[in-house]
């Protein structure tokens, strides 16, 4: 576990352009410095560390304690990894740090929990675990870290407030995990990585929506990389031009404002069905939130397209979306009927035609 980390971090000083040594003492502008820490539990060594080094960087008091406890929380339960960015001054991209980690907290952590929770693993899919190489997801996880400080550290806080205040909070959240999916999917195909993992991840990402997870809905743009990349034609750019490739692909594919809120209220009437099907008594929405559902239901024919979706991800996956499904089946006869009654329609004109 130990050699892997220090790998990592020997990753992290090569995309800031330094030695390993310098990355952690001369800031570079707009991206560095980005420290890394180990895999697992936050020991107070780790946490140590941390403090020097942000300490070093002249990161004032304040900044650096909630720095801390931030991270110590978030290592302790995050299942995957995560960006941390830590702002010296809210009009200023100069010296602005960047915590990147790798979260998780047991040797033996099965892929499948990296990229979806029990509740889809158990019911949707069955239990049965699509084959993944627990490295590759592994990678994956820290290259979709890595861009999203390379995304946060290139504007100032008060840059990233205003595109919240415009488009609000969840789609910025989009538009970041957009660009982190495509950053990591491109570096995966650079080193030699087949487009199966990919595709995975897309599916995986699809699938989620059953949870209520609209932010990491990525399915096209991770589509439009498995269809116009690959190694061959990625290995000639390094890290930096990866960065700029990925800002294109996502400006080309990125959902719209209007189309992530389409989405979100999509997936917002996935999980609500999904959890009473299974009886999750602990997190049944309030009846004011089943009200507004009820009364405000997505577009019909626009939900029965993402029931299309996310039965071709289920399909791709290895799960049962055979009519006996009791988890997904009646999602499908309550929501599909507007795709069956135009296919009813198409069949009386044809006949009457004839």
């Amino acid at each position: 576990m130990m050699r892997r980390s220090q790998g990592w971090i020997s990753v992290v000083a090569m995309l800031c352009g330094m030695s390993g040594a310098a990355a952690a003492t001369q800031p570079q502008e707009p991206y560095t410095p980005i420290f890394l820490m180990y895999s697992g539990d936050p020991s107070p060594a780790r946490m140590q560390g941390l403090q020097q080094f942000l300490a070093a960087n002249n990161t004032p008091k304040e900044i650096a304690k909630d720095t801390v406890e931030t991270v110590i929380y978030k290592l302790k339960t995050y299942k995957a990894g995560f960006a941390y960015p830590v702002y010296f001054s809210e009009n200023s991209k100069v010296g602005n740090a960047c915590v990147v980690a790798d979260s998780h907290h047991s040797p033996n952590v099965s892929a499948i929990s990296l990229v979806t929770n029990e509740r889809i693993h158990h019911y949707v899919l069955g239990g049965h675990a699509p084959t993944m190489e627990i490295q590759s997801v592994w990678d994956s996880v820290l290259y979709h870290e890595i861009f999203h400080c390379y995304d946060l550290m290139r504007q100032t806080q008060i840059e990233i407030g205003t595109q919240i205040a415009r488009h609000g909070a969840q789609y910025f959240a989009n538009w970041s995990e957009t660009g982190a999916d495509a950053f990591a999917a491109l570096k995966h195909l650079r080193s030699g990585g087949n487009k199966a993992l990919i595709r995975q991840i897309r599916d995986f990402r699809t699938l989620n929506l059953l949870n209520g997870d609209a932010t990491h809905y990525t399915a096209r743009t991770l589509d439009y990389i498995v269809w116009n990349y690959d190694q061959k034609r990625l290995k000639k750019l390094n890290m930096q031009q990866l960065v700029q490739l990925a800002y294109a692909i996502r400006e080309q594919t990125a959902l719209t404002p209007e189309e992530y809120a389409a989405i979100e209220q999509v997936s917002g009437r996935f999980e609500v069905q999904l959890k009473s099907l299974t009886n999750d008594v602990d997190t049944v929405p309030h009846a004011e939130l089943l009200q507004t559902l009820q009364y405000n239901l997505p577009d019909p024919e626009y939900f029965s397209q993402f029931i299309l979706q996310v039965r071709a991800a289920l399909y791709n996956l290895g799960g049962d979306i055979s009519t006996s499904n009791a988890y997904f089946y009646p999602i499908m006869k309550k929501y599909y009927r507007a795709s069956y009654s135009r296919i009813e329609k198409a069949e009386v004109t044809v006949s009457g035609a004839w």
